[in-house]
């Protein structure tokens, strides 16, 4: 829905845009002239990482303190658009669909998962291709030219959703425990580990690990992956070559089943 056609609240309206993720959600508010007039962000509001209250909560603080900072009350908004990490079938989107009609009652609100609202962002709203998101989670969709959709991935950590940030910072964990028991080589990614989270040894991971079991911790750890694999660690180096290669098989998949190679 253009930004123009929405429905007009007092003289002008307006816009509340959510980007929900498994590590955080990112909120803004645009004028009818698309400029970004207030933002906020929170925590994680993927139900399936964090509980339906955490996420409820997050969306609920990011789009609060928006609206505080654009100076704007809910009834001004012409229409809400949200791209959230785990609503994608049918059971998902009804449950958010309640939550949003509660938080905005009487206004429209259109509700996706993120990776659509990755893929018009990247081609400037057209909805035809492919998108590829790795961070928390991760999740391969595609769109061809009549509509058709197709995705791979997205099932969450515990399926493996592999290339995703948090399958790079378990593999990471892996690859340290095993070199610290002679069963795998030594690797770099043990004293960045422990540097990064201040801990003195490697048996110290697993009261870390333990402590908190929020993927997005682990998925945190992927960025210090990257950094060894860039001093040429071959640990590191293997992890995000395999990662690569998962996500590039996901893409193929998505790409061949919507015919998007002629």
């Amino acid at each position: 829905m253009d930004i123009g056609t929405v429905s007009q609240h007092g003289e002008a309206s307006y816009v509340l845009g959510i980007d929900g993720g498994g590590t955080k959600t990112t909120c803004i508010v645009l004028d009818h002239r698309r400029n970004v007039i207030g933002q906020a962000r929170a925590g994680s509001s993927n139900r399936n990482s964090v509980g339906d209250e955490t996420a409820r909560a997050n969306i609920t603080r990011a789009t609060q303190d928006a609206l505080a900072a654009a100076g704007l009350q809910t009834s001004e908004l012409g229409v809400v658009c949200a791209g959230l990490a785990g609503v994608d079938r049918p059971a998902e989107r009804t449950l958010i669909n309640g939550w949003f009609t509660e938080l905005f009652p009487g206004i429209p609100a259109l509700i996706y998962n993120d990776a659509l609202i990755a893929l018009a962002s990247g081609t400037g709203g057209e909805l035809y291709g492919v998108v590829a998101i790795s961070g928390t989670g991760m999740i391969v969709y595609g769109i061809d030219s009549s509509g058709q959709t197709r995705r791979a991935g997205g099932w969450g950590p515990l399926f493996s959703d592999k290339g995703s940030g948090y399958a790079i910072g378990a593999a990471a964990l892996a690859a340290i425990a095993q070199a610290v028991d002679g069963m795998g080589p030594a690797t770099a990614l043990e004293g960045a580990m422990l540097d990064y989270l201040d801990l003195s040894t490697p048996q110290a991971l697993i009261p870390w690990a333990y402590s908190d079991l929020a993927w997005s911790r682990i998925a945190e750890l992927a960025l210090l992956v990257v950094e060894c694999a860039q001093q040429h660690d071959p640990v590191a180096t293997a992890i995000i070559e395999e990662a690569a290669i998962d996500l590039a098989a996901m893409i193929e998949h998505v790409v061949r089943h919507l015919n998007l190679l002629n």
